[in-house]
Parts: C-alpha cells; sequence; structure tokens
C-alpha cells in the first residue's frame, strides 16, 4: 500500500475512481486477499490493471452448486457409529458456503452443547424472514449473507445450504424420514460441532466476489473447517477466487473442503482441481453390492491443469443422503410441489464434501495441532480401494474397476483416520515451491499467496512431483523414462517401525528407498525416495499400484497412478 494512504480501503477508492466516476465497491478483502471488488466496463477494467500497485484483475466467475436429484430413494448410509465425538470437537465451527439454511430444523437443536468457544467472532445477521435472535444459539453460531442484489438473508430458499450444513455437523434427530422413506435418526458427521452458514448462492448462482467475500469473513470469524459444495470451469489458480481463498486458509490453519463436481462421467471433469489447500471429494452409492461404488456423476480425474497431482483426492457418500431441508420448496424443488417436508433426499458431490468436512473438524478437534494437511493426509492415507470380500471399488458408469483417477486414494475411512500412524505433512513453503514449479510469475503467486516480495530461487530446481502429497500421478513420456519422486513422513503416533510394500502393475518397476523407517519419538520425520522406471508405451496409456507403509497397527496408503504422454 503506497504511505499516502492509511488504510487499504481509502487506497481502493482511489484507484477506482481513477477510472471510473460511477463504479462502487462491492467488496474489500481484507483475510484472504487485499483487493476489492466491482462492476467495471472491458476498458475500466484494463485500466485499473494497468496501475501501479495493482497485481492483477480477474473477471467475475460463476459457481455451480454440485448436485444432482434422483427418484430412487435406496442404498442409504447410515452414517451412526463412524467415530466416536470428541469433546474438543465443539471448539470447531464449520462453515458451510452455500444457499443459506433453515434454521428451525431440528438438526440445528444445541441442546447438550456447552457455550460457544471464546474464540468465536462470528455474528447471526438480521435479514428478510430471518431474526437472528430466535434462529441462532449454541449449534448454529453464525450466519450471514453475501450478495449485490437479490432478498437479503441468510434464510434458504433453495433446500441445498439446510441439506449440506445438516450433513455436515447436524445434530441427531430421532425418527426421521422422507415420506416415509429412510426412516431412522439423521444425524451430521460431527454432532458437537458448531455451524456458521454464509449464504453465498443465489438464483443466478454463485459468484465468485461474494464466495471470496465470505470466506475472507469465515476466516476472521475463527471458522476451523470450510465446506464449499460448489465449483466452476477450472482456471490456472491464481485466477480461481476459491483457490485463492483456500491458499489463505490453509495458512491460516483452516481446512477448506471442496466437491469435485457431477460432469462425470468423462476424463478430466474435475471443477476444483487445486492441491495448494483443499480436499476434493467425489459421491460414492453405498448400500449396495458390491458396496461402495463410484457414482455416475462423480467428475473424474486427472488433474487438467497439473498432472502431476492426483485428483481427486477421496471419495465419500454422495447418492441419496438424508438430511434436513427448507420449508419454502418441496422435496423435488419444484415450485408446483405443494409438499413441505423436515428432511429430503438428494445426491450429489455436493452431499460427500460435507460429510468429510464434518469429518474434518472431528480430527481437528482430536488433534487441534494438526496442520490442514495433516488432516487431509489422515484421510487420504487410511481410506481404502477394495470393499472387503468385494474386490476394487467398482465404476457404475462402466461397471468396470474403479481407478484411483475416479476414487483417489478411495474411500474415507473415518475411525482409521483418527489415529492414521504418520501423515504426508505441507506447509507453505511447500506450496510456493510447488508455485514455482509450475512457473508462476512473481505477480502470479503473490495474487495466489499475498506475499508481494517473494520470489522464486533462480539456483533451485522445483518440481511439480517435490510435493509432499500423500498420493503420486506419474507421467511418463512415451520413451523409456526413469523418475524420482521425494517425500517425507511424520510420525503422529507411537515410536515404531514402518515397512514399505508395493503393488505395481508390469510395465513399471518401483523401487523404494530406505524400505524401513523407524521412528523414536512424536514428530519424527523421516524421509524416502521413490523410483519409478518404464519402457516405451503407446501415448494414452495408463496403469495404476499401491504403496503402503505399514507396522504392527497402521497401513500408510498411497496410490500410485501412471499415465503415459
Amino acid at each position: 500500500m503506497p504511505p499516502a494512504f492509511a488504510e487499504h480501503r481509502h487506497w481502493y477508492d482511489a484507484s477506482l475512481r481513477s477510472v471510473s466516476d460511477t463504479a462502487e465497491i462491492l467488496y474489500a478483502y481484507d483475510t484472504v486477499a487485499h483487493g476489492f471488488s466491482a462492476r467495471l466496463t472491458p476498458a475500466e477494467a484494463l485500466a485499473l490493471e494497468r496501475r501501479p500497485g495493482v497485481l492483477g484483475v480477474v473477471a467475475e466467475a460463476r459457481y455451480e452448486l454440485h448436485t444432482t436429484r434422483t427418484p430412487e430413494f435406496l442404498g442409504l448410509d447410515s452414517t451412526e457409529g463412524f467415530i466416536p465425538q470428541s469433546n474438543t470437537t465443539s471448539d470447531v465451527v464449520v462453515g458451510v458456503l452455500d444457499t443459506g439454511v433453515w434454521p428451525e430444523r431440528k438438526s440445528y437443536d444445541d441442546a447438550g452443547i456447552g457455550p460457544v468457544p471464546a474464540s468465536w467472532k462470528g455474528a447471526c445477521e438480521e435479514g428478510k424472514d430471518f431474526k437472528a435472535a430466535n434462529v441462532c444459539n449454541r449449534k448454529l453460531v453464525g450466519a450471514r449473507f453475501f450478495s449485490k442484489g437479490e432478498s437479503r438473508s441468510p434464510r434458504d430458499n433453495d433446500g441445498h445450504g439446510t441439506h449440506t450444513s445438516s450433513t455436515a455437523a447436524g445434530s441427531a434427530v430421532p425418527n426421521a424420514d422422507l415420506l416415509g422413506y429412510a426412516a431412522g435418526t439423521a444425524r451430521g458427521m460431527s454432532t458437537r460441532a458448531r455451524i456458521a452458514v454464509y449464504k453465498v448462492c443465489w438464483l443466478g448462482g454463485c459468484f465468485g466476489s461474494d464466495i471470496l467475500a465470505a470466506m475472507d469473513k469465515a476466516i476472521e470469524d475463527g471458522c476451523g473447517v470450510l465446506s464449499l459444495s460448489l465449483g466452476g470451469g477450472t482456471s490456472e489458480y491464481y485466477r480461481d477466487n476459491i483457490a485463492v481463498g483456500a491458499f489463505s486458509a490453509m495458512a491460516k490453519g483452516v481446512v477448506v473442503s471442496c466437491s469435485a463436481g457431477n460432469a462425470g462421467p468423462g476424463a478430466s471433469t474435475l471443477s476444483n482441481p487445486n492441491p495448494t489447500a483443499t480436499i476434493a471429494f467425489r459421491g460414492t452409492k453405498v448400500g449396495v453390492r458390491p458396496s461402495p461404488v463410484v457414482a455416475a456423476f462423480s467428475s473424474r480425474g486427472p488433474s487438467a491443469i497439473t498432472p502431476g497431482i492426483l485428483k481427486p483426492d477421496l471419495m465419500a457418500p454422495g447418492v441419496n443422503i438424508l438430511a434436513a431441508w427448507t420449508g419454502s420448496v418441496g422435496p423435488t424443488g419444484q415450485a408446483a410441489d405443494p409438499r413441505r417436508t423436515e428432511f429430503n433426499i438428494i445426491s450429489g458431490t455436493s452431499m460427500s464434501c460435507p460429510h468429510v468436512s464434518g469429518l474434518a473438524a472431528l480430527l481437528k478437534g482430536a488433534h487441534p495441532d494438526w496442520s490442514p494437511g495433516a488432516i487431509k493426509s489422515a484421510l487420504m492415507t487410511t481410506a481404502y480401494a477394495a470393499y472387503p470380500g468385494d474386490g476394487g471399488i467398482l465404476d457404475v458408469a462402466t461397471g468396470r474397476a474403479a481407478t484411483p483417477f475416479d476414487f483417489g486414494a478411495g474411500h474415507v475411512d473415518p475411525p482409521k483416520a483418527l489415529d492414521p500412524g504418520l501423515v504426508y505433512n505441507v506447509t507453505t513453503d511447500d506450496y510456493l515451491d510447488f508455485l514455482c514449479a509450475l512457473n508462476y510469475t512473481p505477480l502470479q503467486i503473490a495474487t495466489l499467496s499475498r506475499l508481494t516480495n517473494y520470489t522464486c530461487d533462480r539456483k533451485k530446481t522445483y518440481e511439480v512431483s517435490d510435493l509432499n502429497y500423500p498420493s503420486f500421478a506419474v507421467a511418463f513420456a512415451t520413451a523409456s523414462t526413469t523418475l524420482k519422486h521425494t517425500r517425507t513422513l511424520t510420525n503422529v503416533g507411537a515410536p515404531g517401525t514402518y515397512k514399505a510394500t508395493v503393488s505395481a502393475p508390469e510395465d513399471v518397476k518401483v523401487v523404494v528407498e530406505p524400505t524401513a523407517l523407524t521412528f523414536a519419538a512424536l514428530g519424527e520425520k523421516k524421509n524416502y525416495t521413490v523410483t519409478f522406471s518404464t519402457s516405451s508405451q503407446p501415448s494414452g496409456s495408463t496403469a495404476f499400484g499401491r504403496l503402503e507403509w505399514s507396522d504392527d497397527q497402521h497401513v500408510v496408503g498411497s496410490p500410485l497412478a501412471f499415465s503415459w504422454t
């Protein structure tokens, strides 16, 4: 900020006035970025981008909710007994960026929940049909809305936000059902966690400026987990509002969970491929045999932006999920439907995302010292890619075995994630090295990270494969190739010795060095390298394997995805 200005807002106003006499600032961002949003003509935007001190101007982007409705109300997954509720989980607030909330539902009952944490800085905002004093409580601790045009209220007239927030952290509600279907107890993944809703999706969609403003405020409010069941088209990370917000969230210890999208079953259809902070989830259908299976609508990898990072990360329940519903519309969501229900059953990766958002809240409550990278690692390395007695996970779109491009590390396994043994931790510096490996310019890195003085070391060699990710995506040339990846494991359990086991396709030789790692203390780190060698293969070929580090109690697994370009 130039020294002539006492506050960033004054600088923003002056910059805007220099290119437009009529434009007004819609939002000023302080936490996830230093900047503002405004309505400008293309010529005004270009003039603003040329001003000194302006890193860049990004056009507004429209995002979509990741939901698909289905009439088949069968095969519900019961989430009861997944994992014990930690007493410290009540200190974790899950921020849900969605269509708002219908707060009168029993899923937001605060019976048995203690006082709101003193660290919470959020608020419940008044709005149309929303009296904060009457609806917010010790469970629903925050409700804000972000839009410049529509009815201004956190009230959910769509149903999506109520469904996702109650799935993540709703209180247990016995005798729940939808018109007689799926009778039982409806409960969120983390029943003791708090909920704060940030309404960013409206009739016209979910817009990047609103989403970034909500992420900015949610981090400032004190949310420990952010859940976003939405996405848009893929773009470079520095032009993606969710990626920009997620980077700052990661740097402040906030876990960001995003859905992968419902554009499947085609390849490279992910809408949130950002590896720098988010966890991308896709939907599964459970309660069928074999179980689980990858839902046909789920978007697929590999990542079109960064093929060297395996995406999606995980999969979680996403088909036929029962959760709380709005009182504004019927279960079909159509205006002609006169029925009103307490609960609804809907499908989509929107439903898988809050399952894992709630699980992340449980892990954060049980391990408050874990970084977002450690939580992501615990979820990924304990996931399973084969169902006991059923063999590998199936893809219902093809009827064939699914691959890591479909399910990432596998299906979440909550009890094991609580005690993973080892984790692949990732720091802010690691992510900055990753951006250097992408050949980002200092301006592009500053746009994403807010670090205006950061430059990549010209004497250092950066590789995407050096990112300490819990999975491996290896892209070979069609000729004979040898590639080496290095990883670091951190002990988060008892002392012990872990031994490496590899299953690899015939066309790839995998060598791990060393083959055993001994950890004597909590927090101790050990490095290892993996060398991948292959002979010539046709372009477009793919193959898969798995690397596991195991002791007597833990299995720390990583998928191996190979492709030939």
